[in-house]
């Protein structure tokens, strides 16, 4: 098992214990709301493994969206698949 950090970037975080960084992902998006901040996930040590990004208007097709929410915005999926 391993330890991450999600930071949602408005005070709030938290630690999980996930078998991997994709389950660690999932447990993110289940806490993901409409506060306007990027999401990060980082190790305990605080280093950066992914990041979701919000953009605070409606996705257009060729966006690759993670999560909207309604017609504020969305999170972009995670900079480490963007290239996938």
């Amino acid at each position: 098992m391993k330890k991450f950090n999600i930071n949602y970037h408005t005070g709030v975080e938290k630690e999980v214990e996930v078998a991997d960084l994709q389950e660690a992902k999932e447990i993110a998006k289940e806490g993901i709301a409409y506060t306007q901040a990027n999401v990060t996930i980082e190790t305990l040590d605080g280093e950066v493994l992914a990041t979701s990004r919000w953009y605070g208007v409606e996705p257009e097709e060729d966006d690759k969206v993670l999560e909207q929410i309604g017609t504020y915005g969305f999170y972009q999926i995670w900079d480490d698949e963007l290239s996938q």
